[in-house]
């Protein structure tokens, strides 16, 4: 009997910008912007940039972020003398301490900052 062929599967990316990956050192920090806080809420913290794009991050921290929770962010790559701010971006999925977040407001200027960073992670150092 002649056994047909395996399928392959294949992967849709849904992302309107690829992911670009970010070195160890890449950090951030974050706060919340929606008030009141209650208490016991975390609303400030930091943690590690895994990837970057331009439409969003995904980050790492210990501080739990709640899906659709609105956040300021501070982000600072290590080949960049300036943090690129995102004045607001917003928790889409979590898995554990690691969080994707899509940017939904970002001042030109740091949109700018953005690309040229994203070129330079792209291009391999001479």
């Amino acid at each position: 009997m002649n056994k047909p062929p395996p399928q392959t599967r294949r992967i849709i990316e849904r992302r309107k910008h690829p992911r670009i990956f970010t070195s160890s050192d890449a950090l951030f920090s974050f706060k919340r912007l929606i008030e009141p806080v209650e208490i016991d809420e975390h609303t400030e913290g930091e943690g590690t940039l895994i990837d970057l794009s331009l439409g969003g991050c995904r980050l790492q921290s210990d501080i739990p972020l709640e899906i659709s929770g609105r956040y300021h962010l501070i982000l600072q790559v290590s080949k960049k003398p300036r943090p690129i701010i995102v004045e607001a971006a917003v928790v889409r999925w979590t898995q554990e301490n690691t969080y994707g977040l899509k940017f939904t407001s970002l001042q030109s200027i740091h949109e700018s900052h953005l690309r040229e960073l994203l070129l330079e992670i792209r291009r391999p150092a001479p």
